[in-house]
């Protein structure tokens, strides 16, 4: 569903899907996907990635994908000419929606079709959206899993993955078959992340999912994510994203006001 056609001129569309699953060996367009409910996985080559509510991502043209929708998931969807601006990271990049981002998506939808608008303002407004996307991404990457590729640290982030709340280094490496120090060596040369840094941006990861989700409280999340307390757990979530889980949870797309 989120193909382009062969046409390549810009166009957008809204789509309401069921639970969805999907595979592109890449595409002739870029695309520009505002999750405006539900929520998306996406995998690649490299690793995967979660798009909550009010969050977008940048799929580049020709990059291979596998996509999975919530049951609920609402989405809005610009396919952008790769000739109109050049991409500036190397593969998919998710960011919070800020509200200039919401209107020109929202704008763009009045071109529905590939079929229906060759005129000049359609062609002006599609080339400024896809320069507005050099700024928008280019904040720090978030909800980013990269791909595990030994077995030893697969186990490692499966362990991770399964009890975030009781999570060590220790249990990991048990888990591996390794010692504590051969699992960080492979978790640097495989995930580019310390253990540590992994670890955290997997919690802060997940508990970016749960509050998006409005049905837990924050002392709730600060458990569930393995947090000794709730302080820690608002250092640690304002540090990397530049907000309290409090003001994440007011503001209607989690991010700094632009």
């Amino acid at each position: 569903m989120l193909a382009s056609p062969a046409s390549g001129v810009p166009y957008a569309e809204e789509l309401r899907l069921g639970k969805h699953a999907e595979s592109s060996e890449g595409d002739t367009m870029h695309k520009l996907v505002l999750v405006e409910a539900g929520m998306l996985d996406l995998e690649g080559e490299k690793g995967g990635w979660l798009i909550i509510p009010n969050h977008m991502v940048f799929i580049p043209a020709e990059r291979a994908f596998n996509i999975r929708a919530s049951r609920e998931a609402r989405l809005c969807v610009a396919h952008l000419s790769p000739l109109d601006a050049e991409w500036l990271h190397h593969g998919c990049w998710i960011t919070a929606v800020t509200d200039l981002a919401r209107h020109m998506v929202a704008h763009a939808l009045r071109w529905g079709s590939p079929e229906v608008h060759e005129s000049e303002a359609a062609r002006h407004f599609f080339r400024t959206l896809s320069h507005l996307c050099q700024d928008w991404f280019s904040t720090p990457r978030i909800l980013w899993m990269p791909a595990a590729v030994s077995p030893e640290v697969r186990a490692a982030v499966g362990y991770v993955r399964d009890d975030l709340r009781h999570a060590t280094l220790e249990g990991a490496a048990a888990a591996a078959g390794c010692s504590t120090r051969t699992l960080q060596r492979r978790c640097k040369g495989e995930l580019d992340f310390t253990w540590r840094s992994f670890v955290r941006e997997v919690r802060i990861m997940r508990a970016m999912e749960l509050l998006a989700q409005r049905q837990h409280q924050i002392g709730e999340v600060s458990r569930e994510t393995g947090f000794a307390n709730v302080s820690a757990f608002t250092a640690s979530f304002s540090a990397r994203l530049g907000i309290s889980p409090s003001e994440f949870l007011r503001r209607p797309n989690g991010t700094r006001r632009r």
